[in-house]
């Protein structure tokens, strides 16, 4: 054979191997789209990664609902970042944990210095919250208890606006999500960058890469390689590097 028709073949045969790899589309600062790129911190974790495999598969975003469905079907060949749902979900198979998604409480200096326990001391405390956020059972214990009082409004921003303007003295989301949005407000001039400060952690969720049960061994080797390579890549300390870009 031919050395230039066999490195030809050689090629082909590489390109065939890539996967589809789905992101959550409106995710951010974990997986988004942005001027028609996907990015995000898990977006970029799992880049650098296949970088690290010299693997050719390359990253999309679509809805989540339709990605889970995609999944489902065997449509597509892998989906991030879904949390451990076996009930749930029992078609998924799911790599090692890339990276924590952590609920906290953050709020005005000022009353922050005053909160050293939830919810106890957090008598007559106003809490922002996204509308149809789900903040779990210890808050809306909190809630039914008149400790403290919700108050929604739509989106972050809007949310983070009020806690600087003083108008709650409180808000519960994800830590990185947070913090992600609170750098792009001090880079408008809307955050002084040092009265906002974080109370409690209510809890922790991890997220993954997920793959169909019944996938080919081509995609559950992937998997194998990827759960490696994510491990070095925690030793190493870069997804620290990768989180830093989204919050620093």
């Amino acid at each position: 054979m031919k050395p230039l028709l066999f490195l030809s073949l050689l090629l082909v045969s590489h390109i065939s191997m890539a996967l589809t790899i789905v992101g959550d589309d409106a995710y951010p600062p974990y997986s988004f789209k942005e001027a028609g790129k996907v990015t995000g911190i898990y977006s970029d974790i799992i880049n650098k990664a296949l970088i690290i495999m010299k693997d050719n598969s390359k990253l999309t975003a679509m809805p989540w609902k339709r990605g889970l469905s995609g999944l489902k079907l065997k449509t597509l060949d892998a989906l991030y970042p879904p949390y451990y749902r076996p009930e749930q979900r029992p078609y998924m198979s799911y790599s090692t944990d890339i990276l924590d998604e952590t609920l906290v409480i953050v709020c005005n200096k000022i009353i922050a210095d005053k909160l050293d326990h939830f919810p106890a001391s957090y008598q007559g405390i106003s809490l922002g919250q996204n509308a149809g956020f789900a903040s779990g059972k210890v808050v809306d214990d909190a809630v039914k208890s008149n400790i403290i009082k919700i108050y929604e409004a739509k989106g972050m921003a809007a949310n983070l606006k009020k806690l600087i303007k003083k108008r709650v003295d409180c808000y519960v989301n994800d830590r990185l999500s947070i913090l992600y949005e609170l750098k792009k407000m001090e880079g408008k001039g809307e955050y002084d960058g040092k009265s906002i400060v974080e109370t409690h952690i209510l809890g922790v969720e991890k997220g993954y890469l997920a793959v169909n049960k019944e996938s080919s061994s081509k995609i559950k080797s992937f998997l194998q390689d990827f759960n490696k390579t994510i491990e070095v890549m925690k030793e190493s300390g870069e997804i620290k590097q990768i989180i830093s870009k989204y919050t620093q």
